[in-house]
C-alpha cells in the first residue's frame, strides 16, 4: 500500500495495524497450543498417579511434545509481542506522545522508549 509516497511500513498507524493483525494470529495460534497442552496435562498427571513411569510416557509422546508446544508458546508471543511494542511506541511517538508519557504508558524507562525507537527508525523498510 502506498498513499502519498510512503509505504505501509513506514506509515506508523499502518504498521501498528499489521503487528495487531500477526498479534492476533499467535494469539490465536497459542490458544490451540494452550488447549492441546492442557488436554495432554491432564492426561500426562492421571497417567503418572496410575503409577506409570515418566520415561515411557514422555519418550512415546506424540510431536510435538509438551516441552516443545511451550516453546511454541513462548517464542510467538516474544516475536509478536517485540513487534507490537515497537509499533505501538512509533505510532504513539508519531502522535506526540513524549518518551516519557510512551514509558509511562508501558512501565519501562524512558532510556528502553528512547532505544526502541532508535531501532526501530534504523530497520530498513
Amino acid at each position: 500500500m502506498v498513499h502519498c509516497g510512503v509505504t505501509a511500513i513506514d506509515d506508523p498507524t499502518a504498521r501498528l495495524v499489521q503487528a495487531l493483525s500477526d498479534l492476533e494470529a499467535a494469539a490465536q495460534a497459542n490458544v490451540q497450543r494452550t488447549r492441546e497442552l492442557q488436554r495432554r496435562a491432564r492426561a500426562l498427571s492421571r497417567s503418572l498417579q496410575a503409577g506409570k513411569n515418566i520415561v515411557d510416557l514422555v519418550t512415546s509422546e506424540e510431536p510435538p511434545r509438551m516441552v516443545e508446544l511451550v516453546t511454541s508458546n513462548m517464542a510467538a508471543l516474544e516475536t509478536t509481542g517485540a513487534e507490537f511494542r515497537a509499533a505501538e511506541a512509533l505510532a504513539l511517538r508519531a502522535e506526540g506522545l513524549t518518551i516519557e508519557a510512551i514509558a509511562d504508558l508501558f512501565g519501562v524507562t524512558r532510556q528502553r522508549i528512547s532505544a526502541l525507537l532508535k531501532q526501530k527508525a534504523a530497520e530498513p523498510s
